[in-house]
């Protein structure tokens, strides 16, 4: 049992409880329109600080608010390493300025026993991109568990094992549950090359073929931090019965809190049944 205590707080978003909450709601209300057809499974979100990705990632969160969902499943890319399969964290407590989230120990007893699943601790204690998506979970779920992975690969037959592992775990959940699917897009690019680059991925994303979306990113035709949770995530849906994909909100920094020089591509988008 580990207690996973906030790394970004401060830095990402604020490390004020009042301070916090306010911010998220801000993003929640200037994105209540969003909505999407079918019964959601999954969402992509950003991980960039708030103050650039918050008002994407809201888009993909305000669609939680209504719903009674008990489980919230994140998957998140590794910045620090890159290791064969993903890291969980099977039980404990995971905190940010909000309070404590308590780990769901029966799906992670599960999980960890599944092939290419296993406990690496470093892979989680600084790592932010999982980190931000919980304060937004948070206000808009309230009471729930959470299962934190950390994805330490981008090999397509790789993360289409991790899905196999998951959907196994998943198909017997008799709670509802959500997927989050944490990846920023395109890095440092000219804010018209960013969105020429990011609409390659969005568009490929459209068409649910995780071979075409892996090679889109292999080749740099498109790019996202966050390939390894994405193309498991999607194989996951895929396995589940989720087969649409509707784009929310795209955006880059040069939108939301910075210059247009040198920007960061963030996407909100919904998985549907």
């Amino acid at each position: 049992m580990w207690h996973r205590k906030p790394a970004v707080a401060g830095s990402f978003y604020p490390s004020d409880p009042g301070k916090l909450a306010s911010e998220i709601d801000a993003y929640l209300k200037k994105a209540e329109g969003a909505k999407v057809e079918g019964e959601l499974f999954g969402v992509i979100a950003p991980h960039a600080g708030y103050v650039y990705s918050g008002p994407v990632a809201a888009y993909s969160y305000a669609l939680l608010r209504k719903l009674d969902i008990q489980v919230a499943v994140v998957l998140a890319p590794c910045h620090r390493a890159r290791f064969d399969g993903a890291s969980i964290i099977p039980s404990g407590l995971y905190s940010t300025p909000l309070g404590d989230v308590t780990v769901d120990e029966t799906i992670g007893a599960e999980l960890v026993e599944k092939p290419r699943f296993k406990f690496i601790r470093q892979a989680h204690e600084e790592e932010h991109s999982l980190e931000v998506q919980v304060p937004f979970l948070q206000r808009v779920l309230g009471d729930f568990t959470l299962v934190p992975i950390v994805v330490g690969t981008t090999d397509l037959e790789l993360c289409r094992s991790l899905a196999a592992g998951l959907s196994d775990v998943l198909s017997g959940e008799k709670r509802r549950f959500i997927i989050v699917l944490s990846t920023d897009l395109s890095h440092y690019h000219s804010y018209d090359e960013a969105k020429r680059i990011d609409a390659v991925f969005i568009e490929t994303l459209k068409r649910y073929n995780t071979t075409d979306l892996s090679g889109a990113l292999s080749t740099d035709r498109a790019q996202a931090c966050g390939e390894g949770p994405v193309l498991a995530g999607l194989e996951l849906a895929k396995a589940m019965g989720a087969s649409q994909i509707e784009v929310l909100k795209y955006a880059n920094s040069g939108d939301t809190a910075g210059g247009r020089g040198q920007v960061v591509g963030y996407l909100a988008a919904a998985i549907t049944k």
